[in-house]
């Protein structure tokens, strides 16, 4: 019994569905990201940096 070359082609494959993107948690955009940061240098400039001895 010889399989002709069509039927060799023809190959099932599931039709899976990618799984959706879960999110947790606020999304946070990049400019706010940036001015967090800034937050967070100044606190540590301002409270460790400028310390009296």
């Amino acid at each position: 019994m010889a399989s002709t070359s069509s039927e060799k082609k023809k190959k099932i494959t599931p039709k899976a569905q990618p799984a959706p993107q879960v999110t947790i948690g606020a999304q946070i955009s990049f400019v706010r990201k940036i001015i967090i940061g800034l937050f967070i240098v100044g606190y540590w400039v301002f409270f460790y940096w400028f310390q009296e001895p």
